[in-house]
C-alpha cells in the first residue's frame, strides 16, 4: 500500500534512471551496476556531511537525496513533470573544490521534465518558497557524463530555491472539471460538516483528535482506505490486494498524494476524516495499479480517502 499511495513519480524516476533512460546517463552499458556508484557517491556525500556536523536532514526515501531545509515554503509543490519552475541555484561539488560556486544562476519557467531528476523529485516534494540544501548523486544529476563544468561520477550540492509552480492549461481545466464534480456530489448528500479547502480538496473530520498535528515532515502512522468518487460503494484498497497490515502507513505527508500532503496537516492524532481530493492531487494522469498491473484507479480519477491518524512524531 505504501507504494500505490506514495507519489507516483518516485518509483518512475528512479526505475528510469537504473535502467539507463534517465536524461542524465546514455545507456545501462555506461554503468554496469549503476547502484554502485549510487552507494559510493551516498557514502561521500554522509562523510562530507558528518564532517561538517550536519546531523539535522531530510531523506528522500528514493533516491537517497539528503536535504536541509533552511526555510520551509508553504505553497504545494510542483505536481508533475509537466510542471513550470522558477528556482535560484547554487552548485557545489561534494566535496566543494572552493567557496565559490561552480555554477549558479535562475532557471525561470522552465518544464520540470526538462530538468536533472534530482529537481524534478525536489520541485515534486518540496513546498513552493522553500530553500534547501539538496545533497545530490551523481545519478540524479550529470551521471557519467558529467558536462563542461562537473566532471563524470560527482555527487553534487545544490542550494535549491524553489520561488514559484505553475500547473499547465490543461492540468487547470482538469482542476476546475474535477472541483466542480467534487463539490456536485457532496451537495447532493446530506453532509453539514463539509469544509472546502482553497487548495481544492474537501474534507470531513468524523472524529477529532486530541494529539499532536502533523507538520510537512513530521512522522504519521495512519489507516487509510480509497474509493473512486465515481464508484463510493466500494474500496479499491480491496482491489489492490493489500495485505492486512499494508493497510497501515507510516511516513510524512510530503511523501504522500498533493491530496494528503494538505489533508493530514489538517488532522491531530486520534482524528478520523474523509477527504475528497481531485484527480490532479491525486494520481493525476498515470492512475494507479494493483500488483498484477492493472489499472484500478483510472486516469485524471477523484477519490475519496478514509483516513485514521493512529500516531504522530517528530
Amino acid at each position: 500500500m505504501k507504494r500505490s499511495v506514495h507519489r507516483f513519480f518516485g518509483v518512475a524516476l528512479v526505475a528510469a534512471a537504473l535502467l539507463g533512460v534517465s536524461s542524465c546517463l546514455d545507456t545501462p552499458d555506461d554503468i554496469a551496476d549503476p547502484n554502485i556508484q549510487l552507494q559510493k557517491d551516498i557514502a561521500t556525500i554522509d562523510n562530507y556531511m558528518l564532517t561538517e556536523g550536519i546531523y539535522a536532514y531530510q531523506e528522500d526515501e528514493y533516491t537517497k537525496i539528503r536535504f536541509v531545509i533552511k526555510k520551509l515554503g508553504t505553497k504545494l509543490p510542483a505536481r508533475t513533470t509537466a510542471t513550470k519552475i522558477t528556482a535560484d541555484y547554487k552548485l557545489f561539488t561534494i566535496p566543494p573544490a572552493s567557496t565559490t560556486p561552480v555554477d549558479q544562476g535562475q532557471i525561470s519557467g522552465d518544464q520540470l521534465g526538462t530538468l536533472i531528476t534530482a529537481w524534478q523529485t525536489m520541485a515534486m516534494k518540496l513546498p513552493v518558497g522553500t530553500e534547501a540544501e539538496l545533497y545530490v548523486p551523481s545519478l540524479w544529476a550529470y551521471g557519467t557524463q558529467g558536462n563542461a563544468k562537473i566532471a563524470p561520477n560527482t555527487p553534487l550540492l545544490f542550494h535549491f530555491d524553489l520561488i514559484n509552480a505553475e500547473i499547465s492549461s490543461a492540468e487547470q481545466n482538469q482542476f476546475k472539471s474535477d472541483t466542480t464534480a467534487i463539490r456536485t456530489y457532496l451537495e447532493g448528500k446530506d453532509y453539514t460538516d463539509v469544509v472546502y479547502d482553497s487548495t481544492g480538496i474537501a474534507y470531513r473530520i468524523t472524529t477529532q483528535g486530541g494529539g499532536l498535528q502533523p507538520g510537512w515532515f513530521h512522522k504519521v502512522t495512519f489507516k487509510a482506505q480509497y474509493k473512486l468518487l465515481t464508484d463510493d460503494t466500494r474500496a479499491v484498497t480491496d482491489v489492490l490486494e493489500l495485505k492486512p497490515q499494508e493497510d497501515v502507513t507510516d511516513s510524512r505527508p510530503v511523501d504522500y498524494i498533493q491530496g494528503l500532503m494538505i489533508g493530514l496537516q489538517q488532522l491531530r492524532e486520534g482524528s478520523k476524516a474523509t477527504f475528497y481530493i481531485p484527480s490532479g492531487l491525486g494520481f493525476g494522469v498515470q492512475g494507479a495499479s494493483n500488483n498484477a498491473g492493472t489499472t484500478v484507479i483510472p486516469a485524471n480519477s477523484n477519490i475519496i480517502v478514509d483516513i485514521e491518524v493512529i500516531a504522530v512524531s517528530q
